[in-house]
């Protein structure tokens, strides 16, 4: 099986019925999961490695948290446009507590231990990665969360202690 097929069999078959109750929306052409909730939309997208063959798939995950309020307010601010909308946001390896295991990436090898290692990833979605970003309720948490970030922009820090 490709890698994109494997990934998208696994995030089909056991992510989304976990996920959607939780309030995200899958969007397979992502593949990507959002969510909104008040200002903000939490979201985690998939990446799949240029390194994977017909017997892997290696892949993370990137998350972030974006707001249309922040840019609106940066526009009215600042007079310039962002180029974007986002908050704050990694790569899954970078979120304190993320894997168990000495790799920075989840492999796939299409077989038995898939299953394994697929709800291994789903326990860091659900324990690690949702609550880390889910802390995000208003802009001082956004400020705090960005302070911790490993890229730390202080013009953004400050936005959110001003808005």
């Amino acid at each position: 099986m490709k890698p994109k097929e494997l990934l998208k069999f696994y995030i089909e078959k056991e992510l989304v019925k976990i996920s959607e109750p939780l309030g995200f929306k899958y969007a397979k052409s992502g593949p990507k999961f959002p969510r909104r909730t008040g200002a903000f939309t939490l979201s985690f997208t998939f990446h799949i490695s240029k390194y994977s063959s017909e017997k892997e798939c290696i892949f993370w995950t990137e998350w972030g948290v974006s707001s249309k309020d922040y840019k609106k307010w940066y526009k009215k601010t600042w007079d310039t446009n962002l180029m974007n909308d986002v908050i704050v946001g990694s790569s899954d390896w970078n979120i304190p507590g993320w894997l168990e295991s000495d790799y920075d990436h989840v492999v796939l090898y299409n077989n038995e231990s898939d299953r394994q290692e697929f709800k291994k990833f789903i326990s860091n979605v659900l324990n690690v990665g949702i609550p880390y970003y889910e802390q995000i309720v208003d802009w001082n948490t956004a400020a705090s969360l960005a302070l911790q970030a490993p890229l730390l922009f202080y013009e953004e820090v400050r936005d959110f202690y001003m808005m």
